[in-house]
């Protein structure tokens, strides 16, 4: 007979999960400041979650710019009616313990096969 073991999933109450949305959020903005990343103006807009920051980008600028800057590695995902969204996948910036590393993913749609930066590329996870 086989057995599974299983990690009991702690459920966040509404409280926990705002205070790490904001947490989250706020390492996001700091990190756009203080490495100057595009800003929400430039075609970027953001979400925060508990775990992690999303981010979506009309230009594909945005998402060198965080390669460049934070470094990661990058997918790709064809979807129907020739689109590729490129998602880089890296982290937010801090020093200090209290603000812990938060996951940023930025993501930009782009008409499969257009032109894309060497860089990015090149930074496609095998």
């Amino acid at each position: 007979m086989a057995t599974v073991l299983q990690t009991p999933t702690v459920e966040l109450d509404w409280y926990q999960q705002v205070q790490l949305r904001e947490r989250n959020d706020f390492a996001y903005c700091s990190t756009v400041d203080y490495k100057e990343l595009p800003q929400p103006a430039e075609h970027v807009a953001h979400q925060a979650l508990p775990d992690r920051v999303l981010v979506a980008a009309t230009d594909m600028t945005v998402l060198a710019a965080w390669l460049f800057v934070m470094g990661g590695s990058v997918s790709t995902v064809d979807l129907p009616h020739g689109q590729t969204v490129w998602t880089l996948r890296t982290q937010t910036w801090t020093d200090s313990p209290r603000f812990p590393v938060v996951p940023v993913f930025v993501s930009v749609t782009q008409a499969t096969g257009a032109d894309v930066m060497h860089e990015i590329r090149a930074a496609v996870a095998a």
